[in-house]
């Protein structure tokens, strides 16, 4: 078994990231935040991917944050070791919206916690059909409250606080019918109907696709006037270079076609 705590693997311009501490059921400790933060930043950035999955090895997708080790620093006094640790999983819920490419959530397992709060960040989320999420902080004298901010931009008021509140699980079916989950396929097939879509996605024009997730942000968190004012801007701007892309290549394919033909005729 390799000791990477993020494996990464690449086909077809999709790259597809695992959480790999099974043992651990994925938790999140600050060795494995590190990484993944690492890894989501490189793998976004890179001209040969366009679209990444996000998935977990065995038999969950994410835990949450690593007890023992939140458990251990407590015990120690040690609240900057706890601020940082929970500054790198802020750091990774604020990037994933703001990364280039489109992040799909292959939730193979329990998403749980800060675990269900990652799936949540992502663009995407298809899960297998034994998956089950919840946020069972409330129970334990403690609030969801970085996961709460993913929830809240996913599903409605009532549905956001049943679950914060009760800290309940909901089957794969469940959190597709109120809206957290986009597909729910059999466990078996998760990762081929993942890598299907994400293929599928990752053909598209990359610039559609990076314009399109980052227009979607912006226009989320502006007013409904400001949102219309700024969509016309991009789509103008898109066109506008669709248009003068177009007719450099035009001109080019003419060169092409006509070698001979270096410019206008020289005078008598």
């Amino acid at each position: 078994m390799s000791d990477d705590l993020v494996l990464i693997e690449r086909a077809e311009r999709v790259a597809v990231l695992t959480l790999n501490r099974p043992n651990a059921r994925n938790a999140l400790n600050a060795a494995l935040l590190a990484e993944l933060s690492a890894a989501l930043e490189r793998e976004s950035v890179s001209p040969d991917v366009d679209a990444i999955v996000l998935t977990g090895a065995g038999s969950a997708f994410c835990a949450g944050a690593d007890l023992k080790e939140s458990a251990n620093a407590m015990a120690g006094a040690d609240f900057w070791s706890q601020y940082d640790r929970a500054s790198r999983s802020l750091r990774i819920h604020e990037a994933i919206p703001r990364l280039a490419v489109p992040v799909i959530a292959a939730v193979n397992g329990h998403a749980v916690a800060g675990g269900c709060g990652l799936a949540m960040s992502c663009d995407i989320v298809i899960a297998s059909d034994t998956a089950r999420f919840g946020y069972p902080e409330v129970g334990h004298g403690l609030v969801a409250a970085m996961a709460m901010v993913s929830l809240s931009r996913c599903v409605g008021r009532h549905q956001a606080l049943d679950l914060l509140l009760s800290g309940r699980f909901v089957e794969a079916n469940e959190a597709q019918r109120i809206g957290l989950v986009n597909r729910v396929v059999a466990h078996d097939s998760l990762m081929s109907e993942v890598m299907s879509y994400a293929t599928a996605m990752a053909a598209r024009p990359a610039s559609a696709l990076r314009i399109t997730k980052a227009l979607y942000r912006q226009i989320a968190e502006v007013d409904y006037d400001r949102g219309l004012e700024y969509a016309r801007d991009i789509n103008m701007l898109v066109r506008y270079v669709d248009d003068a892309r177009s007719g450099a290549m035009a001109f080019v394919r003419g060169r092409e076609a006509s070698p001979t033909d270096a410019g206008p005729p020289e005078g008598p």
